[in-house]
């Protein structure tokens, strides 16, 4: 094709062709330059101390070490933070859920949509393809999805979702945004075989790469760093860097054994152009028109839709190789397919937790390797020895097995041999080890996070400091979040575009009653024959996404358990059955399934304990009952002393005012003696010790009620 001998294009077509290859090649090469070749030398040394295993060291340095006699040790304390780091994205998953927000959205098609999307991720596998980007995104700073339609396993279409190597995706050189919305464009470099390209792009795609020349000509990019004021020499933060690399021909094509792969340039860019759109009368919506069905633009206007042109920006998507074009068209999304993860950011900066760990590694690496150089020394540090004194053996072999144990050593008289005392541990070398290793932590993962307590405390009190220390990784974990609601945006959208026929959804659950897998059947966009409406209408309404963490199954189950036994204990009326669905039984089905059998049958436990509880009830009656009784005698014993004293009323509440007593009725507390009332004689006993009482004896109950006589 670049030397114009395709049949298939007119010569204009081949020269118009090879301008947009041109383009295409030539961002690649401006991209490159402009910092992506410096962070991919970066990344693949921050994913060195990650995997240790020797590679935390230089090749150079290694090559010193070796010519002083020492080991390059390594203590990979990076590695275990990493994982630590992603117990916590693991322990915590996605959980994705829409909330009606206008249009005809309902909360029940809401349900039905959020049931869809959990399919799609576990259909996708989403658990392990985010642990990916997670990982890649906390040691090679930046993580990338890809989220798409794919055709290949339905002629429908699916929901595919993946994640791409960091080092192959070039963000804008001059973004500043998180949202990959406000970028200029993204661009993937992928190296494909020609049967690969066949696969994505079809038969002539492979015609046109396979035919490309092994030989382009040099080419170059412009200097300008888009962004930066000309007025300062201070370059304001972006993906790229200024413009410091050199600009030439990068590898195009590669041959192994006959198999040749061919360096792909996969473009997305933002236009804005002229375009037919649809203007939704209930929700203001635009969506442009090229590239629906007719069908679906029918079914847009017979609802009030609106055809109008106005300027919309859409995404050109442009793949090519170094001089041939295997797509160039619009794109059928309105976003790019890629969605980024930066786990630390700041206006097109990224960090990941490795980059401030590999200093406080290395020092350790140092620092370790010269403490285990120096106690190796104290074994044979070295002899001093006169010349022709040794008369068992050489100075070559008192070198050679002069610290070995039970070494015997003769010499002549009065020329013994002198030991050369080693060099002594430098004073504070362990004091530092001990700091870098807390700078270690403190720049990753602390202990309290990784549950690393000593065992005298509870392990309530480690799981509360593990809380706390989470605030280390909050940042991360937010910016996870982020990552995850541009993500379920783009699935709604998908599947409100392309889940627009009749489908038939398996989703997984647990039956709540005896907790074994329910599987259930959701049928979506079905017609109903006796209205003509459409059931469960995935294509209508506008939707919010919300993002929730679901904890890890078996501790959300803990947690759960834990709560709900706290909680009865405390009086809480919960059922025996909701306790055994929230433990880790492995066999709590079946003793629901017996507990549900064994309902109706008498329990002789149960039964006790509702004949004691029955009797302490009646007991608690009673002993109302008889407390009542002794307060109505107390009443009266008191009202007869004010009968027959009426200058004892006032005095009495008096004094009962005084210690508080709080009146039930209008005051006084005590009153008088009304006037009429005969004078009764009271009972004469003056003992301090044994008042009158209608337990008494001398006062009987039944007595002092009747009658107040003894």
């Amino acid at each position: 094709m670049a030397d114009g001998s395709d049949t298939t294009l007119a010569p204009s077509d081949v020269i118009a062709e090879k301008l947009i290859a041109d383009e295409n090649w030539q961002r690649y090469e401006y991209l490159r330059g402009r910092g992506h070749d410096d962070y991919c030398r970066e990344v693949r040394r921050l994913e060195e101390y990650v995997l240790g295993g020797g590679k935390q060291w230089t090749e150079a340095d290694k090559e010193v070490l070796r010519e002083q006699g020492r080991l390059p040790l390594e203590f990979n304390e990076i590695m275990p933070a990493i994982k630590a780091a992603a117990g916590y994205q693991i322990a915590n998953r996605m959980d994705i859920s829409f909330q009606p927000r206008g249009g005809m959205a309902t909360q029940e098609l809401a349900t039905v949509l959020s049931k869809v999307a959990m399919q799609v991720a576990d259909n996708n596998e989403y658990h392990w393809i985010e642990s990916d980007v997670f990982l890649d995104g906390m040691i090679q700073r930046r993580g990338f999805f890809e989220i798409r339609i794919d055709f290949d396993d339905s002629m429908r279409g699916e929901v595919r979702i993946d994640n791409l190597d960091p080092m192959d995706v070039m963000p804008d050189p001059d973004a500043k945004s998180y949202s990959p919305d406000k970028w200029a464009d993204v661009t993937v470099s992928r190296w494909l075989t020609l049967d690969e390209i066949e696969q994505r792009y079809g038969a002539e795609a492979r015609a046109k790469a396979e035919s490309g020349s092994n030989a382009p000509s040099n080419s170059a990019a412009g200097e300008a760093d888009f962004g930066d004021d000309e007025s300062s020499s201070e370059s304001r933060n972006k993906f790229g860097d200024k413009n410091s690399g050199n600009y030439g021909v990068y590898d195009a094509l590669s041959r192994d054994r006959n198999m040749m792969r061919v360096r792909i340039i996969d473009r997305q860019k933002f236009v804005y152009q002229l375009a037919q759109v649809i203007v939704s009368p209930d929700t203001g919506d635009v969506r442009v028109v090229e590239g629906l069905d007719p069908e679906q633009i029918q079914q847009y206007t017979a609802n009030g839709g609106i055809l109008t042109k106005r300027m919309a920006r859409r995404v050109k998507w442009t793949v090519t190789t170094y001089d041939a074009v295997l797509f160039d068209d619009w794109s059928p999304y309105p976003w790019f397919t890629i969605v980024p993860y930066f786990p630390f950011f700041r206006r097109g900066q990224s960090r990941g937790m490795v980059d401030n760990a590999t200093g406080p590694q290395d020092a350790l690496n140092k620092l370790g390797s010269q403490f285990i150089h120096t106690v190796n020394s104290t074994a044979n540090s070295g002899w001093m020895v006169e010349e022709n004194s040794l008369t068992n053996m050489t100075t070559e072999e008192l070198a050679e097995s002069g610290g070995k144990t039970g070494v015997v050593i003769e010499h002549k008289r009065n020329q013994k041999p002198e030991k050369i005392q080693p060099n002594q541990i430098p004073n504070g070398i362990d004091r530092m080890i001990d700091r870098l290793m807390s700078l270690l932590k403190e720049n990753t993962v602390p202990d309290a996070a990784r549950g690393l307590e000593g065992q005298e405390k509870s392990g309530i009190a480690i799981q509360s400091r593990q809380h706390a220390a989470q605030q280390q990784l909050s940042v991360e974990l937010d910016n996870l979040a982020r990552t995850r609601k541009l993500l379920a945006a783009r699935l709604l959208w998908l599947v409100q575009t392309y889940y627009d026929d009749e489908r038939l959804f398996i989703i997984s659950k647990q039956d709540p009653e005896t907790g074994e897998p329910d599987d259930e059947t959701l049928a979506v966009n079905t017609p109903d024959p006796a209205t003509g409406e459409i059931m469960n209408d995935l294509t209508i309404g506008e939707y919010k996404v919300v993002i929730s963490e679901v904890p890890m199954q078996v501790t959300f189950e803990n947690g759960q358990f834990e709560q709900a036994m706290r909680m009865k204990e405390e009086g809480v009326p919960i059922p025996d059955d909701v306790i055994i669905r929230a433990s880790t039984l492995a066999d709590k089905a079946e003793i629901l399934r017996r507990m549900a059998a064994s309902a109706g049958k008498a329990d002789p436990m149960t039964k006790a304990k509702t004949d004691l509880t029955n009797a302490q009830a009646r007991k608690t009656d009673a002993d109302a009952t008889a407390s009542a009784v002794e307060a109505q005698f107390s009443a009266i014993q008191t009202a007869q002393v004010i009968a027959q004293t009426p200058a004892t009323a006032p005095l009495a509440d008096q004094i009962l005012g005084s210690a508080g007593f709080v009146d039930r009725d209008a005051p006084p507390i005590i009153p008088n003696a009304p006037a009429g009332i005969e004078h009764v004689a009271m009972p004469q006993n003056t003992h301090p010790l044994f008042p009158a009482h209608p337990e008494h004896a001398a006062v009987g109950a039944d007595a002092g009620i009747e009658g107040g006589q003894p």
